[in-house]
């Protein structure tokens, strides 16, 4: 006869929720571990330290002058792009491969470095930042007093200059004849050679009353609108004990600081770079070539947009 059957054991269903639950909290934990360690390996891989002195850090940059216009950039599509990056008056476009990023020494100014507002100005931000540097005049770049020339809004000059034979030549482009007329190599209007002795050129300024000269550049120009009218005012042959005198009047006002630029009678290119009415002046800060000098960024504030491409640590 068989035996009856054992009554099944009950099922701890307390144990077992218990041990679900135990196991949910340790998966739970392994998880936010796991996600805080990664987020922890996140932030340090973007905390870059801060440029110091000394760094070496290669970057793009636009500068530009406090009304926006672009006066530099390192990059060829800003320098080709006069429509959203309006060019000053002196910018000059470079060949294309020159566009490359900018390499400087963080700290470095003076000789062998960048100006000081910007070679200071690059330290505490890190690689691929995109910031503003905001160079003030006393760290930009310097006004040389002999680049600055004051000019008299009402200036006299004497009808009869006097020259050599190899000036003349080099002015006019032919040599000097007596009683012969030419056009002014700068102020345009008409001259006579009244004498030429012993190497020497005098020469007689016939301009004539109201006549409107341009011997700064034609702002008339379209393309490349620069200088403006001069007028003459009066004419005295008998002046000045026979020197004679031409009263000028130039048309230059407040609106054209940092707004018009010419060619001097020496061949150099200025900018107007002040006026002062009550004075009856105003101020042409010229380039020179040789040296770097430019006079339309000398003394003023500037402003670099850079993007920090790589910092290399000293």
């Amino acid at each position: 006869m068989e035996s009856p059957p054992k009554p099944t054991e009950k099922r701890d269903t307390g144990r077992i929720v218990m041990a679900l639950l135990i196991a949910a909290i340790v998966i739970s934990v392994g998880a936010i571990s796991f996600v805080v360690y990664t987020n922890s390996r996140a932030t340090k891989s973007l905390t870059l330290p801060a440029i110091k002195a000394g760094d070496t850090v290669m970057m793009n940059y636009i500068g530009r002058f406090p009304d926006g216009r672009v006066f530099d950039t390192s990059m060829l599509s800003v320098g080709l792009n006069n429509a959203l990056y309006p060019k000053s008056l002196t910018y000059s476009a470079r060949s294309n491969d020159s566009y490359t990023p900018f390499n400087m020494t963080a700290g470095n100014y003076g000789q062998g470095g960048t100006i000081k507002g910007f070679a200071l100005g690059v330290i505490g931000l890190q690689q691929g930042d995109h910031a503003i540097i905001d160079v003030k005049p006393g760290d930009a770049y310097p006004v040389l007093s002999q680049y600055v020339q004051t000019m008299e809004l009402h200036q006299h000059i004497p009808v009869i200059e006097y020259m050599t034979d190899l000036q003349f030549t080099a002015s006019f482009g032919t040599d000097p004849v007596v009683g012969q007329i030419y056009k002014h190599f700068f102020w345009g209007w008409n001259v006579v050679v009244v004498s030429d002795q012993m190497g020497g050129v005098y020469i007689r300024q016939d301009p004539t009353i109201g006549q409107v000269v341009y011997p700064f550049g034609n702002p008339n120009d379209l393309a490349k609108p620069i200088g403006w009218p001069v007028t003459v005012e009066s004419y005295d042959p008998s002046a000045y004990g026979g020197q004679g005198s031409i009263g000028l009047t130039q048309d230059v006002s407040q609106a054209d600081v940092y707004e018009v630029s010419g060619v001097d009678i020496d061949g150099s290119t200025f900018v107007v770079s002040s006026f002062n009415s009550t004075a009856g002046t105003f101020q042409i800060s010229k380039s020179d070539s040789s040296s770097s000098y430019n006079g339309e960024i000398a003394g003023r504030e500037l402003f670099f947009e850079v993007t920090i491409i790589k910092v290399t640590s000293a």
